[in-house]
């Protein structure tokens, strides 16, 4: 028997599913326009993050119960990150058959604020590469630019993004979910070249400083220019136009801006991760696991972090982050943003919000939403 024989039964059982499985998302894109439809006539967002986050637990529920009900040769255990890959492309390909959004990112094509949103929103949403963050605040702000805004929030190495923080001050907009992307850099040129030839790099400092090890290791620093850049996409993007020297950036950027990867994952850490906030004017509704931003600030007096503090405390509530920035307006006095786990709408979140009322001077909700998950 030929190995074509072998292979031949195998092939055909594969078509046969490929067919049932196109079928079946046919039919599903049919059934999420007629959501869509009900959706437009109610005025309610197309986009909604705790659907999408029942979606995937679902389908990691579903795959369980199949393997566990088959009579067959049993199946394999496909890891939960490629259900959740497969669905939201499908997910994203039936928001777009709904009216899909528009969504604003920190630019140009290929930085990782573009990654972030191609993990969210999948890869038929329609970007808008913009130029600042306060841009993506202002064009969301104004529903004819743009549905939601992807923007940096904080990073395991760098900490909080203070302009994204300072933006929420003045912004009425919400945070309507998170997105956590784990950091990788990747060295890539238009054209091969052996490390021991470099002679220019076209990067971001923070990026060759979160490289500085293997650079120190692998290439002759002192005899490379570093050509400084806005960001990583913009280091690809100058290489790909200059065909001269090399750009430390992401697989994404590598794939846009068509440029040969020479070594993958040159990070010091591979622990590197920046989560991002969708700003949007929705907010979800309680789900099972929420997240809640504020930001207040109080009066400067003995026991002012304390009684702001005790309520969480007494009511099990566990804060993820407390930071302190200056007001800028008047020496000594801080804003304080806290991220809790929680919804603002649900108990007991909800009565410790308004008793905070009582102690702060200033308080504001930055949004509640479904917790993200690091990949």
């Amino acid at each position: 028997m030929t190995e074509q024989d072998d292979l031949s039964p195998y092939r055909k059982q594969i078509d046969d599913l490929d067919h049932q499985i196109v079928e079946l998302l046919l039919r599903r894109a049919q059934a999420a326009s007629h959501i869509g439809e009900v959706k437009r006539r109610k005025d309610e967002p197309v986009y909604r993050p705790d659907r999408e986050q029942g979606v995937y637990e679902n389908i990691v529920k579903y795959a369980a119960e199949v393997r566990k009900q088959w009579q067959g040769e049993p199946l394999p255990e496909l890891p939960e990150s490629t259900f959740r890959n497969i669905y939201r492309e499908i997910m994203s390909g039936s928001i777009a058959l709904e009216g899909g959004p528009s969504v604003g990112y920190l630019g140009p094509p290929g930085s990782f604020s573009h990654m972030a949103t191609r993990y969210r929103f999948g890869n038929s949403v329609r970007g808008m590469p913009m130029d600042t963050i306060p841009e993506i605040f202002r064009s969301v702000a104004n529903l004819h630019e743009a549905s939601y805004g992807v923007v940096p929030a904080d990073n395991t190495a760098a900490g909080s993004v203070g302009i994204t923080m300072d933006c929420f001050l003045d912004s009425s907009l919400q945070i309507y979910a998170e997105q956590f992307v784990r950091v990788r850099h990747h060295l890539m040129a238009a054209n091969h070249i052996e490390l021991a030839n470099i002679r220019k790099i076209y990067t971001i400092p923070i990026g060759l400083e979160q490289c500085k090890e293997w650079a120190r290791k692998n290439l002759p620093m002192h005899d490379v220019q570093v050509v400084e850049t806005s960001s990583t996409a913009r280091a690809a993007q100058m290489v790909a136009e200059t065909s001269d020297g090399v750009a430390i950036a992401s697989e994404l950027a590598s794939e846009i801006y068509g440029l040969k990867i020479l070594s993958r994952d040159i990070q010091d850490s591979s622990d590197n991760i920046t989560r991002f906030w969708i700003v949007g004017h929705e907010q979800c509704p309680p789900g099972k696991k929420d997240r809640t931003s504020l930001v207040l600030s109080f009066h400067d007096e003995p026991g002012g972090l304390f009684r702001i503090l005790k309520p969480f405390h007494d009511a099990g509530i566990n804060l993820t982050r407390i930071e302190s920035r200056a007001t800028r307006k008047n020496y000594g006095e801080y804003n304080f943003f806290i991220d809790l786990e929680g919804h603002r709408e649900a108990e007991p979140v909800k009565s410790i919000l308004q008793e905070l009322e009582r102690y702060t001077s200033f308080l504001k909700v930055l949004g509640s939403y479904p917790m993200g998950q690091v990949d």
